[in-house]
């Protein structure tokens, strides 16, 4: 970690069909016919978990990401990919989620709580 953007490791990855595999449980009222991958990615003091959810009805190939910071904290997190950035909060309890992401390689940068200048932190890119 620099002064000014942490990194995080490459992603552990779980995956299947469902809603109820993987590590940790899948999102609660997923059908059976939608396509996910959870990841987790760690570094000193904050782990972050996603679930890719993809549903074969989506034309676009968008997918749905769910996810939590831990320890639990707000957060501003930044999906970046090819076509731009989409932001979304995470809560005090670390969960945030964002839908329309078009697949291919993203990256998410998390922004920790209020303070400015408190330091981003940044995963690799992931294909999803």
């Amino acid at each position: 970690m620099n002064h000014h953007d942490g990194s995080l490791a490459a992603p552990d990855a779980a995956g299947g069909r469902g809603g109820s595999q993987g590590r940790g449980g899948g999102l609660a009222g997923c059908d059976e016919a939608r396509e996910w991958r959870q990841l987790s990615f760690r570094t000193s003091g904050l782990t972050v978990e996603v679930e890719v959810i993809a549903s074969p009805s989506d034309g676009a190939g968008a997918r749905r990401l769910a996810g939590r910071l831990l320890p639990p904290q707000s957060a501003a997190v930044d999906i970046r990919h090819p076509g731009g950035v989409i932001t979304v909060p995470a809560d005090p309890f670390g969960r945030f989620s964002a839908d329309g992401v078009p697949p291919g390689q993203v990256r998410l940068r998390c922004r920790l709580g209020a303070d400015p200048e408190h330091p981003a932190v940044t995963t690799g890119w992931v294909a999803l």
